[in-house]
């Protein structure tokens, strides 16, 4: 009834009619009517029943709204709670289920209704539901979230690892009325963690030791040594000519060569002994617990006869000899660092002296680098008289044949020695102080080409520049902006390349550095990932935008290759963490299709051509020529 609408011209009916036998009572025509005093006490009657009828009506009205209002807002958080992609659910503190969403649901492999009123005795064995009830109760003494991991079975009956976090709720009076809990499944992503952390100590191809678990374990070797006062030896062991049997047999066989070495290794050392592979042919013996020292070289000669007997590899019979070089703790260092590095000088000494032999570290091999000495003289000249060059390696995505991104990589041709690695004049130009000057000047120099290309039509949205750990100072981020500002260059077309142990290392200098660099506009990227040490929790507390994946890990990929199972797992963590993926070294179209596959963003090496000079590349790439 629309009471509201009929209820104005009903009162106004009733009061002219009461007016109008008023009237006719005044005319004398008292007989033909009711008495007054009646017609008032029915049209009050009329009145106080009308008002009655629309009370009641605007009650039921009300209640009809909220009650449709209450189904609108229960049906929206149902399906808030059902959209969540983790298990959502509440229990009172009896611990029985009063609400679960479809996720929760379908874990337990009942409907949200069946669930109801039920506790987690009804679903898990006993041992599961007690342990449940007590991180309940814990949670309500606590009286704050608390978070863990457990794993339960799935409806299927699968072991999945979860990450639970429950968090007491209360009413207005301060009484807990149950638990809220919210559960992820961890599994693969966990496992993703597991095997980056393993990568992180261990050298994928052979499964040794990598550097950063070689440091760790050599240097409580020598604090045990020192406490038991007994010798520790380090044997730097290097194949002689390894590079002759990839160049001519391939580096398929160059692996299995490399593995058969590290199991002939491990095999002849004692337990407590320590075995690592720094990268390429290169292996750290670590003798620990040594009594007597003459034994050392007796052990050393025995290494390298096990090394130099026959290999049979997919039809290939080898015969491959090592040197090594030897230094001895506390005589030749007492470092982790000096020992290494004292016995890298040994080994260049003995395989100065014809290869497949061993050499003691002597004080004046270190005082005799006349080479060493020569070529930083040669790298000063070649800074003043400006001999450096630089040369471009573009990025593809995927379908297009233009760059949108180039790395900037530094080369220098030696009038004398030709063109000289950067793996060989980097380090020494860190250690004799030029880097600072020679990286400024690569970045400056970068910046005025990526400007110079732009002004002739070639527009790309990033240039890399690779940055060295030494350079990264209390006034790098100030030099840099220097630049950014003579140039008036945009800091957002900047990247800069830096190692994963930089990255990692947690040093307040270089973390300061980076962030002031970031909040200018210039993005990081990680260069070589994969080789150090990184977790999931250091890299998403770093301002890092773009992995690299080392080429080590790109040149054997395949479907059923273990350094496919290393992309794969790169690239998922990336993509967990909001980070595009540049995978470095792409040499054939199966790598391309490969790497495409597992969802790397950008590609880049040899397979797209060599790097180019400015020139050559404004030539090749602009279009608009």
């Amino acid at each position: 009834m629309h009471l509201r609408r009929w209820f104005a011209p009903l009162a106004l009916l009733l009061i002219v009619w009461s007016l109008f036998t008023g009237a006719s009572v005044a005319d004398g025509d008292r007989n033909n009517s009711l008495p007054t005093d009646l017609l008032i006490l029915l049209f009050t009657i009329v009145i106080l029943g009308a008002s009655v009828v629309f009370f009641y009506w605007r009650q039921i009205r009300r209640r009809q709204d909220s009650d449709q209002r209450l189904k609108e807002h229960t049906e929206l958080i149902r399906n808030i709670l059902d959209s969540q992609p983790d298990m959502v659910y509440y229990k009172d503190t009896d611990g029985r289920y009063r609400l679960c969403n479809e996720n929760c649901a379908r874990f337990i492999g009942r409907s949200a209704n069946e669930i109801y009123g039920l506790t987690d005795a009804d679903f898990y064995d006993s041992p599961t539901a007690a342990l449940a009830s007590q991180r309940d109760k814990e949670t309500i003494e606590r009286g704050a979230q608390c978070i863990h991991e457990e794993w339960l079975h799935n409806a299927d009956g699968r072991p999945v690892l979860l990450e639970t976090r429950k968090l007491p709720l209360y009413s207005k009076d301060g009484q807990c009325t149950g638990i809220l809990g919210m559960s992820r499944d961890i599994t693969e992503s966990k496992k993703a963690q597991k095997n980056l952390e393993h990568m992180a100590h261990h050298d994928v191809l052979t499964g040794l030791a990598n550097r950063i678990l070689l440091n760790e374990q050599l240097d409580y070797a020598l604090q045990l040594a020192k406490r038991s006062n007994k010798t520790v030896a380090v044997l730097f062991i290097d194949l002689d000519k390894f590079k002759e049997i990839n160049d001519s047999i391939g580096h398929a066989v160059g692996d299995l060569l490399l593995k058969d070495v590290a199991h002939r290794l491990t095999k002849n050392l004692r337990d407590t002994d320590i075995c690592a592979r720094l990268g390429g042919d290169e292996f750290i013996v670590v003798l620990t617990q040594v009594d007597d020292a003459s034994t050392i070289n007796e052990k050393c000669d025995q290494l390298l006869s096990v090394i130099s007997q026959p290999y049979s590899l997919q039809g290939h019979l080898l015969s491959v000899f090592a040197s090594a070089g030897i230094s001895v703790a506390p005589q030749h260092g007492e470092s982790v660092d000096a020992l290494i590095r004292n016995a890298d000088v040994a080994l260049h000494k003995a395989k100065e002296l014809g290869r497949n032999r061993s050499w003691m570290y002597q004080p004046e091999l270190s005082r005799n680098m006349h080479s060493r000495m020569s070529l930083e003289k040669d790298l000063r000249d070649a800074l003043v008289q400006n001999d450096f060059r630089l040369v471009y390696q573009p990025q593809f995505r995927q379908n297009e044949s233009n760059p949108l991104r180039v790395e900037t990589l530094l080369r220098w041709p030696h009038p004398l020695r030709g063109l000289i690695s950067p793996h060989e004049f980097i380090p020494l130009a860190e250690t004799s102080g030029l880097i600072m000057e020679l990286g400024l000047w690569v970045l400056r120099s970068a910046c005025e080409q990526f400007l110079a290309w732009r002004d002739q039509g070639l527009t790309l949205e990033k240039i890399a520049v690779n940055v060295s750990a030494i350079q990264i100072n209390g006034s790098f981020a100030e030099s840099v902006a220097k630049i950014l500002d003579d140039l008036n260059f945009n800091p957002q077309w900047l990247e800069l390349e830096v190692t994963e142990s930089l990255m990692m290392s947690g040093i307040t200098e270089v973390t300061q550095q980076i962030h002031l660099l970031r909040n200018m506009g210039v993005e990081f990227s990680i260069d070589d990932f994969g080789t150090g040490y990184s977790s999931l929790s250091k890299i998403k507390s770093m301002p890092v935008s773009v992995l690299k994946i080392d080429q080590s890990f790109v040149r054997d990929i395949s479907d059923e290759s273990s350094d496919y199972e290393i992309a794969r797992a790169i690239i998922m963590m990336a993509k967990s963490l909001g980070l595009s993926v540049v995978a470095e070294g792409v040499e054939n179209q199966i790598q391309e299709d490969t790497l495409h596959r597992l969802g790397c963003d950008w590609l880049q090496g040899y397979f797209y051509g060599n790097p180019l000079s400015g020139e050559e590349f404004l030539t090749k790439y602009n279009t608009n020529q």
